[in-house]
Parts: structure tokens; sequence; C-alpha cells
């Protein structure tokens, strides 16, 4: 049974990454960076024990060397602690132009909370990790009101559009996507890897139990993202689907953004996206806008050393019995 535990747990770490004390801004020259740039890390004690869970800021400038404009990529996971959201909301202020992500209607302006959103199964899928690891979630805390925000991804119809176009239904997708991650963990399963069975039954369930076991279940699943790399082991069919196609419909505003630009006036971009998104959305800065990397920057989305006011169980059964 443990090794179904620990699937379980990986499958709740991707649900991190596609959902998905004093916030620290540490700044890095590129030369400090490894190749590829990471957009999500762990940063570590001196005992190697995880503190804080950590997304990227990278910022690029065109290859021509012209100083006014400037495109910063706003790594994001979609839970995290209240401070990481407030500091993102006083980052944002600085840009002119922030694209966001979020697949909705052209006429919809985003809330904080999305109440609409609230009353659906999904909605409850998407708030149970948060409430487990006493995390807050985006919709709920970033304000996506002010003037310089800008829509950047497809609606519903336009995503639809997109499925069809590459020859998917809801059916086929799904069973694509089941085929993809059980291939992924028969894989690591056979060579021995991370997923093979190292959290026993009893730990889960002191996991879930005391309010300890949110701390430790925020760290394993940190490390967890950490391991999954840059393309979050999405798989083929997800990536294509909600990297690609989202990915060219973000760069499309932003080329708009930039041919709207007047009498050489400086710019600064944010594109807020996913951290999954980020590798490809470099790679099209650096071949289709002709830019280039500059400074990364890192912000503390949990702090792994906090500890939790409640048991992930308690907050999980506190989510169930919220009215519907």
């Amino acid at each position: 049974m443990s090794c179904l535990v620990n699937r379980a747990l990986v499958a709740t770490s991707l649900c991190a990454a596609t959902l998905l004390g004093s916030t620290a801004v540490q700044a890095q020259s590129p030369q400090e960076e490894s190749s590829p740039t990471k957009y999500l890390r762990v940063s570590r004690d001196k005992d190697q024990k995880p503190e804080a869970l950590e997304t990227a800021v990278v910022s690029f400038a065109p290859k021509s060397g012209e100083k006014n404009v400037t495109v910063d990529l706003v790594s994001a996971i979609h839970i995290g602690d209240d401070v990481y959201f407030d500091a993102l909301n006083r980052l944002f202020e600085d840009y002119d132009i922030v694209l966001y992500e979020m697949v909705k209607p052209k006429d919809v302006t985003p809330a904080r909370g999305f109440t609409d959103r609230q009353q659906t199964p999904l909605a409850l899928v998407q708030r149970m990790l948060p409430s487990m690891l006493d995390l807050s979630f985006q919709v709920d805390s970033i304000d996506y009101t002010p003037k310089n925000f800008v829509h950047a991804d497809l609606t519903p119809t336009e995503l639809g559009e997109a499925m069809r176009k590459r020859g998917e239904t809801g059916m086929s997708l799904f069973i694509k996507v089941v085929k993809e991650v059980m291939q992924q963990y028969q894989e690591e399963w056979a060579n021995g890897g991370s997923l093979s069975g190292n959290v026993s039954d009893a730990e889960i369930l002191s996991f879930l139990t005391r309010k300890e076991g949110a701390q430790q279940l925020k760290a394993l699943i940190a490390g967890k993202l950490e391991e999954l790399g840059p393309d979050m082991g999405l798989g083929a069919t997800l990536d294509s689907i909600l990297i690609v196609d989202r990915n060219e419909a973000a760069l499309k505003v932003l080329k708009e953004q930039l041919a709207n630009r007047k009498n050489g006036k400086p710019l600064r971009i944010a594109v807020y996206y996913g951290a999954a998104h980020m590798p490809d959305m470099a790679s099209r800065l650096t071949e289709d806008f002709q830019m280039q990397q500059g400074d990364v920057s890192w912000v503390q989305a949990w702090d792994i050393t906090r500890a939790s006011k409640k048991s992930a169980l308690e907050g999980l059964l506190q989510l169930l019995q919220q009215p519907q």
C-alpha cells in the first residue's frame, strides 16, 4: 500500500505545479545561474534540510542593447504563503504591463476569490491542497483589477478549439494523460527512483494528523516539485495543450504590447505564468523576440520552517464543511 501512497503524493505534487516569514527577493547575476535556468527551487540550510520553496523572476532585454525595454518572466506556483502573494502584488505595481494567465471568457474581470468558481467540484479539488498545507490559493490572493493587468491566455472556447485542431476530445485527452503519467511512474519504479516506496503508511498518517505533519508534507512536496524539473512532469499531451498553445497566446499579446510602445518610451512588462511555462517562454523570447537573459531573482513562496496552525486533516475537514 505504501507504494500507492507515494504515487498519490507525486500526483499531489503535480497538482501543486499545475494549479501550479518575510518574503525575500534575492538577486543573482546571470553568470551564477546554471544552464538551463531553474524557475522553481528549494533552498536548504547547512544540513540540507529544506527551508523554503522559491520561484524565479528572470529578466530579458533586447539583444540590440536597447535599455528601455525589459520583459520579466515572473514564475508562479498557484498556492503559497499569504506574504508570497502580498510580495507579488507589490512587485506588479512596478510594471507598466502585467500579462497574466487564466483560462476565462474575455469579458470576465477576475476578482479575488472568484466566488462563481468556488461552487464547482473542480474548485473544491483545487482548494484541497492549500487547505491541507496551510497555504493560500492564488485567485484568492492576487489582485487582478489594476489597470496594468492584461489578460494573455486562451478563452475556454479557444482552448477547446486548440484541442480539436490537435484531434483531441475530452476522453482522448484523458486517456493519453493517464497513459503518460503511468508510463512515467513505471519508468521511475523500474529505475529504483524516488517513487519506489520510500514513505511508509505510518508516516503518511502522521503527516495528516499532526500540525508538524503539514509542515513535513510541504517539505516533501517541495522536494518532489524540484525533482520533477522544468517541465513539471506534465507529459507530451499536457505540455502541448497546457504549455505550447497557451504560451503562443501569451506571446501574441506580448508582441502586440511591444508594438504599441510609443516614441521609445521606457516599458517594463511582466509575464506572470506558472513555472512550467517558463522554459518554453524563455526559448521563444530568445529566438522569436531577439532578447537575451539578464538577472535572476528569487521570491519565497513557501516558508517550510513556518509551523502550521492546524493539521492537514483539520484543514481538509474545514474545507469540506464550508457551504458549496
